[in-house]
């Protein structure tokens, strides 16, 4: 399941892949690494801490636990968009679905 809300603390959406069957948990090097092949680009990679990156013209942010937050995005849909894109790259896309 994927759940996007907005971030309390700033201007953003905050998403979460969470599964019923298993831990959600991202490779961020692997992820990092996916990610670029399909022409995103990745700022900064802090193996296992975090993973920014830019997409669709906004500021990503990856957590190895599965949560990202979009600065500056409102819309969810856009967000859970996002989201798809990043968990399908971290293997995890079939488990939070």
């Amino acid at each position: 399941m994927i759940i996007a809300k907005p971030c309390v603390t700033m201007k953003g959406i905050v998403i979460s892949g969470y599964s019923w069957e298993r831990q959600v948990k991202v490779d961020l090097t692997r992820t990092a690494q996916c990610l670029r092949d399909r022409g995103y680009t990745v700022k900064k990679l802090l193996p296992g801490m975090m993973l920014i990156l830019e997409m669709e013209g906004y500021e990503v942010s990856v957590y190895p636990s599965g949560k990202i937050i979009i600065k500056l995005l409102e819309d969810s849909k856009t967000g859970e968009s996002i989201a798809r894109v990043i968990y399908d790259c971290a293997g995890v896309l079939e488990v939070v679905s």
